[in-house]
Protein backbone atom coordinates (compact mmCIF):
# COMPACT_ATOMS: atom_id res chain seq x y z
CA UNK A 1 0.00 0.00 0.00
CA UNK A 2 1.87 2.63 -1.47
CA UNK A 3 -0.64 6.00 -1.35
CA UNK A 4 0.68 9.61 -1.94
CA UNK A 5 -0.51 11.54 0.68
CA UNK A 6 0.71 14.68 -0.95
CA UNK A 7 -2.09 14.06 -3.38
CA UNK A 8 -4.72 14.05 -0.81
CA UNK A 9 -2.91 17.11 1.29
CA UNK A 10 -3.20 19.02 -2.08
CA UNK A 11 -6.37 17.92 -3.64
CA UNK A 12 -8.75 18.50 -0.10
CA UNK A 13 -6.21 21.11 1.04
CA UNK A 14 -5.78 19.44 4.32
CA UNK A 15 -3.02 18.10 6.37
CA UNK A 16 -3.24 14.68 8.22
CA UNK A 17 -4.28 15.71 11.56
CA UNK A 18 -7.10 18.10 10.20
CA UNK A 19 -8.18 15.00 8.46
CA UNK A 20 -8.04 12.48 11.73
CA UNK A 21 -10.12 15.18 13.49
CA UNK A 22 -12.76 15.71 10.37
CA UNK A 23 -13.37 11.36 10.64
CA UNK A 24 -13.43 11.43 14.51
CA UNK A 25 -16.46 13.99 13.75
CA UNK A 26 -17.62 11.92 10.80
CA UNK A 27 -17.83 8.91 13.28
CA UNK A 28 -20.01 10.75 15.79
CA UNK A 29 -22.63 11.67 13.51
CA UNK A 30 -26.13 10.21 13.02
CA UNK A 31 -26.42 7.52 9.80
CA UNK A 32 -28.52 10.84 7.98
CA UNK A 33 -25.85 12.82 8.33
CA UNK A 34 -22.93 10.56 7.09
CA UNK A 35 -24.85 10.01 4.24
CA UNK A 36 -25.33 13.87 3.48
CA UNK A 37 -21.62 13.72 3.51
CA UNK A 38 -21.11 10.81 1.12
CA UNK A 39 -23.50 12.87 -1.19
CA UNK A 40 -21.80 15.83 -0.98
CA UNK A 41 -18.51 13.64 -1.66
CA UNK A 42 -20.19 11.99 -4.96
CA UNK A 43 -20.84 15.95 -5.76
CA UNK A 44 -17.31 16.81 -5.27
CA UNK A 45 -15.96 13.91 -7.63
CA UNK A 46 -18.31 14.43 -10.73
CA UNK A 47 -17.21 18.66 -10.14
CA UNK A 48 -13.46 18.13 -9.66
CA UNK A 49 -13.22 14.99 -11.95
CA UNK A 50 -12.65 17.01 -15.52
CA UNK A 51 -9.58 18.95 -13.52
CA UNK A 52 -7.76 16.14 -12.32
CA UNK A 53 -8.35 13.90 -14.69
CA UNK A 54 -4.23 12.50 -14.08
CA UNK A 55 -5.94 11.68 -10.74
CA UNK A 56 -8.64 9.26 -12.40
CA UNK A 57 -10.70 7.37 -10.13
CA UNK A 58 -7.72 6.75 -7.53
CA UNK A 59 -8.38 6.32 -4.03
CA UNK A 60 -6.10 8.85 -3.27
CA UNK A 61 -8.56 11.52 -5.50
CA UNK A 62 -11.65 9.48 -3.68
CA UNK A 63 -10.47 10.08 -0.32
CA UNK A 64 -9.21 13.82 -0.82
CA UNK A 65 -12.90 14.11 -1.63
CA UNK A 66 -13.88 12.50 1.38
CA UNK A 67 -12.17 14.75 3.39
CA UNK A 68 -13.34 17.79 1.29
CA UNK A 69 -16.29 16.70 1.91
CA UNK A 70 -16.31 16.52 5.59
CA UNK A 71 -14.29 19.79 5.80
CA UNK A 72 -17.13 21.73 3.98
CA UNK A 73 -19.75 20.34 6.38
CA UNK A 74 -17.60 21.35 9.47
CA UNK A 75 -17.01 24.60 8.26
CA UNK A 76 -20.94 25.12 7.85
CA UNK A 77 -21.78 23.83 11.33
CA UNK A 78 -19.24 26.06 12.72
CA UNK A 79 -19.54 29.30 10.56
CA UNK A 80 -22.55 30.40 12.80
CA UNK A 81 -20.02 30.73 15.88
CA UNK A 82 -17.62 32.87 13.55
CA UNK A 83 -18.52 36.70 13.39
CA UNK A 84 -19.17 38.92 9.95
CA UNK A 85 -20.39 35.25 8.45
CA UNK A 86 -24.33 35.74 7.45
CA UNK A 87 -25.66 32.35 7.02
CA UNK A 88 -28.75 32.29 4.17
CA UNK A 89 -31.84 31.04 5.31
CA UNK A 90 -30.99 27.71 3.36
CA UNK A 91 -27.60 26.91 5.06
CA UNK A 92 -29.19 27.94 8.87
CA UNK A 93 -31.94 24.72 8.48
CA UNK A 94 -28.88 22.58 7.13
CA UNK A 95 -26.64 23.07 10.33
CA UNK A 96 -30.19 22.57 12.09
CA UNK A 97 -30.78 19.28 10.45
CA UNK A 98 -26.92 18.17 11.13
CA UNK A 99 -27.49 19.11 14.94
CA UNK A 100 -30.60 16.70 15.33
CA UNK A 101 -29.22 14.29 13.00
CA UNK A 102 -26.54 14.05 15.67
CA UNK A 103 -28.76 14.33 18.83
CA UNK A 104 -30.57 11.34 17.50
CA UNK A 105 -27.36 9.63 16.49
CA UNK A 106 -26.61 9.36 19.93
CA UNK A 107 -29.51 7.56 21.37
CA UNK A 108 -27.97 4.20 21.36
CA UNK A 109 -29.88 0.59 22.73
CA UNK A 110 -28.39 -0.30 25.92
CA UNK A 111 -28.26 -4.23 26.03
CA UNK A 112 -30.16 -6.01 28.30
CA UNK A 113 -27.65 -8.68 30.51
CA UNK A 114 -31.01 -10.62 31.10
CA UNK A 115 -32.69 -10.61 27.89
CA UNK A 116 -29.66 -12.15 26.44
CA UNK A 117 -30.00 -14.99 29.48
CA UNK A 118 -33.46 -15.14 28.57
CA UNK A 119 -32.78 -15.44 24.81
CA UNK A 120 -29.37 -17.59 25.00
CA UNK A 121 -30.21 -19.96 27.80
CA UNK A 122 -34.25 -20.37 28.46
CA UNK A 123 -36.24 -19.23 25.32
CA UNK A 124 -36.76 -23.08 24.26
CA UNK A 125 -37.35 -23.81 27.89
CA UNK A 126 -39.92 -21.11 27.97
CA UNK A 127 -42.13 -21.82 24.96
CA UNK A 128 -42.14 -25.90 26.13
CA UNK A 129 -43.50 -24.78 29.53
CA UNK A 130 -46.08 -22.16 28.14
CA UNK A 131 -47.18 -25.16 25.28
CA UNK A 132 -47.67 -27.49 28.08
CA UNK A 133 -50.18 -25.08 30.00
CA UNK A 134 -47.83 -23.16 32.72
CA UNK A 135 -48.81 -19.23 33.20
CA UNK A 136 -45.99 -16.75 33.42
CA UNK A 137 -45.94 -16.62 37.17
CA UNK A 138 -45.81 -20.48 36.61
CA UNK A 139 -42.58 -20.40 35.00
CA UNK A 140 -41.15 -17.42 36.85
CA UNK A 141 -41.14 -19.91 40.06
CA UNK A 142 -39.94 -23.15 37.86
CA UNK A 143 -37.20 -21.02 36.76
CA UNK A 144 -36.57 -19.58 40.58
CA UNK A 145 -36.67 -23.23 41.76
CA UNK A 146 -34.58 -25.08 39.35
CA UNK A 147 -32.57 -22.64 37.92
CA UNK A 148 -31.75 -20.13 40.68
CA UNK A 149 -32.72 -17.07 38.53
CA UNK A 150 -35.40 -14.63 39.24
CA UNK A 151 -37.63 -12.65 36.95
CA UNK A 152 -40.67 -10.99 37.21
CA UNK A 153 -43.66 -12.73 35.27
CA UNK A 154 -44.26 -9.49 32.93
CA UNK A 155 -40.67 -9.08 32.31
CA UNK A 156 -40.79 -12.57 31.11
CA UNK A 157 -43.34 -12.39 28.98
CA UNK A 158 -42.43 -9.16 27.09
CA UNK A 159 -39.24 -10.19 26.81
CA UNK A 160 -40.06 -13.70 25.27
CA UNK A 161 -42.68 -11.91 22.90
CA UNK A 162 -40.04 -9.70 21.79
CA UNK A 163 -37.93 -12.61 21.10
CA UNK A 164 -40.47 -14.38 19.02
CA UNK A 165 -41.21 -11.40 17.03
CA UNK A 166 -37.52 -11.06 16.69
CA UNK A 167 -37.03 -14.80 15.81
CA UNK A 168 -39.68 -14.61 13.10
CA UNK A 169 -38.27 -11.71 11.18
CA UNK A 170 -35.15 -13.29 10.85
CA UNK A 171 -37.16 -16.43 9.99
CA UNK A 172 -36.85 -18.82 12.68
CA UNK A 173 -38.44 -21.61 13.41
CA UNK A 174 -39.69 -20.67 16.91
CA UNK A 175 -39.91 -24.68 18.03
CA UNK A 176 -36.70 -25.82 16.05
CA UNK A 177 -38.11 -29.29 15.81
CA UNK A 178 -36.53 -31.51 13.45
CA UNK A 179 -39.38 -33.08 11.32
CA UNK A 180 -38.97 -36.96 11.50
CA UNK A 181 -37.09 -38.33 8.05
CA UNK A 182 -38.93 -41.38 8.13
Amino acid sequence: MNYDIQVINRLSDTSEAQRASNIRWYAMQGEQTQIEAMKLQGDLIRKYRREHRDQGMSPEFTFAMHALALSKMIWLETAQTRKGVALSDDEFQKIQEIRVQRIKGKKRKKASPKMDIIRIRFYHEIGALREKGLSWRQICDYLKTHHKIHFTHSYLKTCHDKLSTEREKVGLVLDDKIPNAN
